[in-house]
């Protein structure tokens, strides 16, 4: 099993579910193992800065990662931003989404995207994770 540097897991955040902060949680607590530093929406919620310090933050932290988790269920220009950063820092990117989930085909002809894997519930995703990171 690889061992990343660091971590960005990627979603929505200013339309975020219930139901996304809980997958935000699930990925957090079922990738931590496999890295030394791992970044996530939840964190990037609890930040008080302002519009241009959250940028410049993003895109540091971006700068520091090995390997990028797009959760993709729900549409989010901001986490489109992210993921054409990383593919420019070469940034290999796994996505995940719930079933039935439209994700666009400009993201998905990245070269970056390395897996598309799509998931009914938080128990797939719990019970998935070593094939996701294979």
């Amino acid at each position: 099993m690889n061992k990343f540097k660091n971590i960005m897991i990627t979603g929505t955040i200013t339309t975020a579910s219930e139901d996304s902060l809980k997958i935000y949680e699930i990925l957090v607590k079922e990738f931590q193992k496999y890295t030394e530093k791992l970044y996530s929406p939840i964190d990037t919620i609890k930040f008080k800065g302002t519009n241009e310090e959250m940028y410049k933050r993003v895109m540091k932290l971006l700068k520091e990662t090995d390997l990028v988790i797009a959760e993709m269920s729900s549409p989010s220009t901001g986490q489109g931003m992210e993921l054409q950063e990383a593919v420019r820092l070469d940034i290999p990117i796994i996505i995940v989404a719930k079933n039935g989930s439209k994700i666009s085909s400009t993201v998905l002809g990245s070269p970056k995207i390395k897996k598309v894997i799509f998931y009914n519930d938080i128990d797939d995703i719990r019970e998935n994770v070593s094939n996701i990171l294979i």
